[in-house]
């Protein structure tokens, strides 16, 4: 009984790390690995046609995409990947994980796979890389897709904050509680009645990753919003956004509209930070009519 009790304490906690093999058997369903770096990669890959390349956001993984892969994999190749230093794939091995530098290697990843020149979509901290990819790439992407998209904010999301802050820090490193990743993920939803059984179970493990929450605040901290690279970006851009985005204001999506020139916004009325895994439907159908344009 004191051994149950205190398993279910460690799990509500999140203490300590879970190895990646552990969590490779886990959740390695439909998905496939490859070595860049020295690094092990998940892909999650569904259809063939045109690639599109996916990038998720802060402390997430491929799988927030599996709606977009079932509903567009018809037509297209659709390719998601486990961003680092998050989810299995795990913090780089000899650098720190800037953005800038995981934007080279999100390149490195691509060649990988055969990707010469593909359509790029992200969301969040994905959409972020997603544009920096784009203006250090430019002949590369065909189109982009920036899904509640970072680039404007000065001030993070509190579970950024949280995650990237000088106090809690040095917790963060040991623990993912609970109550931290529910909230996280309710408050990412419009509707948490949407929220997949098993996605925060699968949110806390994967942060867990063994190395992740030691490498998150490089990743934070090498962020920088600086609107004038945003208006140097000329690739075909598309921009979704939830209206009830309260992570990264709605208002952001108006800007990364006025400053990319050939862009169109769509605005969500009933979704929030994570529209593509909240409505994979209705945003995918969008997504499909500006990739086939």
């Amino acid at each position: 009984m004191i051994a149950t009790a205190l398993q279910q304490t460690k799990h509500f906690l999140g203490i300590g790390d879970i190895s990646a093999q552990k969590l490779k058997a886990r959740y390695s369903q439909d998905a496939y690995y490859v070595v860049v770096q020295g690094i092990e990669v998940r892909i999650k890959e569904s259809g063939q046609g045109e690639p599109l390349l996916l990038l998720h956001g802060f402390s997430s993984s491929a799988d927030t995409w599996d709606g977009w892969r079932k509903e567009l994999s018809d037509q297209f190749r659709v390719i998601a990947i486990d961003v680092p230093p998050f989810a299995i794939t795990g913090p780089l091995l000899q650098t720190k994980t800037t953005p800038d530098v995981v934007v080279h290697f999100i390149n490195a990843v691509a060649e990988k796979i055969g990707l010469t020149r593909f359509n790029l979509a992200g969301n969040s901290l994905g959409g972020y890389l997603s544009w920096n990819y784009a203006l250090h790439y430019p002949t590369k992407v065909k189109k982009m897709i920036l899904i509640d998209s970072a680039g404007y904010a000065k001030v993070a999301p509190l579970p950024v904050v949280l995650m990237r802050g000088k106090g809690i820090r040095h917790l963060t490193k040991h623990i993912a509680p609970l109550p931290f990743i529910i909230h996280s993920i309710r408050t990412a939803y419009a509707d948490s009645s949407r929220i997949p059984k098993g996605t925060i179970r699968r949110y806390q493990d994967l942060l867990r990753r063994e190395g992740t929450r030691a490498a998150i605040a490089d990743m934070m901290r090498g962020m920088s919003a600086d609107p004038a690279l945003i208006k140097s970006i000329k690739v075909p851009t598309l921009i979704m956004w939830g209206a009830k985005d309260t992570w990264i204001p709605p208002q952001h999506g108006q800007c990364f509209q006025r400053d990319i020139a050939h862009s169109k916004l769509i605005t969500y009325d009933d979704l929030g930070h994570i529209p593509m895994e909240e409505d994979p439907q209705r945003t995918a159908a969008d997504a499909r009519h500006f990739l086939t344009r």
